[in-house]
């Protein structure tokens, strides 16, 4: 049977969005390549067939997830804060802490990525800059405050997991939420065009006084 000329690329795609889910929710390094190779629905060779290591799995799978992390960025109109605050409010919500593995990576692998081989830490490295770009780029390119942004937002998320207590999740989650929307540059006011006159209405005269 004769596969498309893409279906090699499409199965990639599929065996690292599967392993990520393992990974973000697992730990990458907790998890060997048979845990990785079961949740993807393959046999480790198969695995191997695609990825040289385990290494260059978690590059690619670290390559790959802030790759659409960026792009979910990219699809919000440049100042539009209100869609940006949406996004964001979404990010630090109680959905996303209760689901690492359909979530960011980043506050469930950046602490394993801190350890990983250079290897890693570069794809890491190039996707978090990318991250930051796309950020950069909707609020003003406002560099530091893209980075506040990211930070924030992760370490709202990584600090929500830790804790046992729901009511305490929700009331952390609530103010770093509170506190981001104080951060970003407040929307531009709708502009009011007066109407065009109508050249069809004669125009009243001028009086004159006296």
């Amino acid at each position: 049977m004769r596969y498309p000329k893409d279906h090699k690329d499409a199965r990639r795609r599929e065996l690292l969005a599967a392993s990520a889910g393992h990974a973000k929710a697992h730990g990458f390094a907790a998890s060997g390549m048979d845990a990785l190779a079961a949740a993807a629905g393959v046999t480790v060779g198969s695995l191997y067939k695609h990825f040289s290591g385990k290494d260059a799995l978690f590059a690619e799978l670290v390559r790959s997830e802030l790759q659409r992390s960026a792009e979910l960025f990219d699809g919000l109109p440049a100042g539009d804060t209100q869609a940006l605050l949406k996004l964001l409010s979404g990010y630090m919500s109680l959905r996303h802490v209760a689901s690492p593995q359909a979530g960011c990576p980043l506050p469930g692998l950046s602490a394993e990525v801190a350890r990983a081989p250079q290897e890693v830490r570069a794809a890491f490295q190039a996707g978090l800059q990318r991250l930051h770009e796309a950020i950069a780029q909707r609020v003003g390119g406002d560099a530091g405050l893209a980075w506040a942004l990211i930070a924030q937002s992760v370490g709202a998320v990584l600090l929500a997991r830790a804790l046992p207590d729901e009511a305490a999740q929700r009331a952390l989650l609530a103010g770093v939420r509170a506190t981001t929307a104080g951060l970003l540059p407040a929307p531009a006011p709708a502009t009011v065009e007066a109407p065009a006159a109508d050249p069809t209405r004669p125009t009243r005269p001028t009086r004159r006084g006296g």
